[in-house]
This record gives structure tokens, C-alpha cells and sequence, in this order.
């Protein structure tokens, strides 16, 4: 009460009317059942009850749809019986690998399944078994008995009409490897445009092949490949772009996939240090370093120019 107090007079006026409103509302909940007559119960609503359940009943009772994707919609569609019923078909032996569209309309195929079946065989393929035919056209259990015993395929048959489908077979040429383009390079077999690109891709950073075994350094180059196409290349090492040692600067030696940064800059130094380098064995020295431990200067031999570079200083 000491709380009421501190409120001020308009607050204080507002908690008072709010306790009457809410007294108010108890009362007149009480009392309103007292005044108001209720209606009397006709059993309009135990009618309208019984039927929501009713309604409801139904709902339970009736089947729920199965979901089906597009696809087996379809193959349920493709999966019916072509022949309404087993005198729609008339069989006679035949061999469903060579004949003909007009055979299999005379038998009684609908013309859905007759597409179906040229064009399996136009892609090259070619029923194995009589048992794989029937199932092929989705036919009807009796249907399908029916079909089985006139079906006989040859033990050797050719593919109707795949001369058009089938791809040209490559032909095994000589080539030399340091001048064939891309275009070139995809005569050979296993050669695709891809590995064309990668082949011609290497043979710039190199500056051209000294061998045709260096094809195998190439990333994920097949060795199956490499043995079926090696006795029809060469190499002309006089194509090679060659690096002139006593010129070259750090970055053009270290381009070449054989010189890595650290052996490219000991090269640099060496050259600095004694000058002209005359030959191969000028490069052998470095091998006590650690940057040509177990390094092969003979597979880098072919792309070295050792000509004594000359400065002509005019005088003005």
C-alpha cells in the first residue's frame, strides 16, 4: 500500500479503473448465463457433427497417390503390351538383326517399337539372344512366349546400316616430331586433339625434341601410346631452338624444363666467374654443387649453344 503511495495522482486514477473494469467483467461473466436464456438443443448440431466425421472417414479411406518420377512414368508407358491382344501378332521365323522395317510392320510391331529397334541397330549393336529381343520390346508374358520360338539369329550377322556410324579407323604415318603441327600429330593413333596440344605444348618448352623417348615426360603421356606410335616418328635435331649458354640470362635458362631457378643462377655465376664456356664439360664442373646433385648435363647437352659470343665496340 506504502507502494500505491508513490505513484502519482493520474497513475493512481488509472490502477483504480482498471481494477473496476476487471471486477466488472468477473461479474457480468456470471451473471450473463443467469440473464441471457440459453437455445435449446435441436440436434442440428449433432447432425452437423456426424457428417464432418463422415467426411473425415472418406479422407482416411481413400488411396493415397503413389509418386512417380518422369522416368518411370515413361518406362511404365514403354512397359505396356504393344498388342492389345494375341491375335495382333503374327510371327514368323525371322532374325531381328536383318530384318527389315516392313517385316517386323507385317508381324505386327507398333511403330513405336519398330524405331526402337532400328535404332539399336544403327549405333552398331546387335541382339545376342532371342530372350534379349523379347525383353527388349517390353512385351506381355504370353506375348513374349509367343515371339520366342520364331525368333533365330544367325551366328554371324552384320549391323544393319553402320557404315555411317562407325568411325574412321587411323592410319599408322611417318612423322617427324620436331615439325609436325597438332593436325598432324592426331593422324597417329591415341593422338586426340588434347594430347596434340600437350605434345606440341612440350616441345616449345624444350625448344624442340632431341629423342622421340622424351614424349614420356609429358604429363600422363600412356606408355600403351608411346609403344604403339614410336617406330613411325624421328627427329631432326638440327630444328631445335638451342640456348646460347654464354648469353642467356637467368630467366631464358631457367624456361627450359631441364634448369630450375637455383641451377639456372650457379650457371650464371659460373659463366661470370671464368668466362666463355667452350663445351659440356665446362658445365660438369658444377656437379660437386648441391643444386646438380645426380643432374644429367648430357640429356641437356642438345640444347646448348657454346659459341663464343662477340661484342663489336664501334668507336665514336
Amino acid at each position: 500500500m506504502n507502494r500505491f503511495l508513490f505513484f502519482s495522482s493520474g497513475q493512481q486514477i488509472g490502477i483504480v479503473v482498471l481494477l473496476v473494469l476487471i471486477a466488472a467483467a468477473i461479474a457480468l461473466n456470471a451473471l450473463l448465463p443467469r440473464i441471457v436464456p440459453q437455445p435449446a438443443d435441436d440436434g442440428s448440431d449433432s447432425a452437423f457433427v456426424a457428417q464432418v466425421a463422415a467426411f473425415e472417414q472418406t479422407l482416411r479411406d481413400k488411396p493415397k497417390p503413389v509418386w512417380q518420377s518422369p522416368f518411370e512414368a515413361r518406362h511404365q508407358t514403354a512397359k505396356r503390351a504393344d498388342f492389345d491382344t494375341l491375335t495382333e501378332l503374327m510371327p514368323f521365323d525371322f532374325d531381328p538383326n536383318t530384318l527389315d522395317s516392313a517385316g517386323f510392320a507385317t508381324m505386327g510391331f507398333k511403330s513405336y517399337d519398330i524405331r526402337r529397334i532400328m535404332s539399336f541397330r544403327r549405333n552398331g549393336k546387335q541382339f545376342r539372344t532371342a530372350e534379349f529381343f523379347v525383353e527388349f520390346c517390353h512385351l506381355a508374358p504370353e506375348q513374349g512366349k509367343r515371339l520366342l520360338p520364331h525368333v533365330a539369329i544367325a551366328t554371324k550377322t552384320v549391323a544393319h546400316d553402320t557404315t555411317a556410324t562407325r568411325t574412321p579407323r587411323k592410319e599408322y604415318v611417318h612423322m617427324e616430331l620436331n615439325a609436325a603441327d597438332t593436325a598432324e600429330l592426331q593422324r597417329m593413333p591415341g593422338i586426340g586433339s588434347g594430347r596434340a596440344k600437350q605434345i606440341v605444348a612440350y616441345r616449345n618448352r624444350l625448344g624442340g625434341f632431341a629423342h622421340v623417348g622424351q614424349l614420356l615426360e609429358i604429363n600422363n603421356f600412356p606408355q600403351e601410346v608411346f609403344d604403339k606410335i614410336a617406330s613411325y616418328l624421328s627427329v631432326n635435331q638440327s630444328l631445335i631452338d638451342k640456348i646460347q649458354i654464354n648469353k642467356a640470362s637467368v630467366e631464358r635458362l631457367k624456361a627450359h624444363p631441364y634448369i630450375n631457378f637455383y641451377q639456372a643462377k650457379a650457371i650464371y655465376e659460373l659463366r661470370r666467374t671464368q668466362g666463355t664456356l667452350h663445351n659440356i664439360d665446362a658445365l660438369k664442373t658444377l656437379k660437386d654443387r648441391k643444386e646438380f646433385d645426380g643432374y644429367d648435363f648430357d640429356r641437356l647437352a642438345p640444347y646448348l649453344d657454346f659459341s663464343e659470343i662477340k661484342y663489336d665496340y664501334k668507336r665514336k
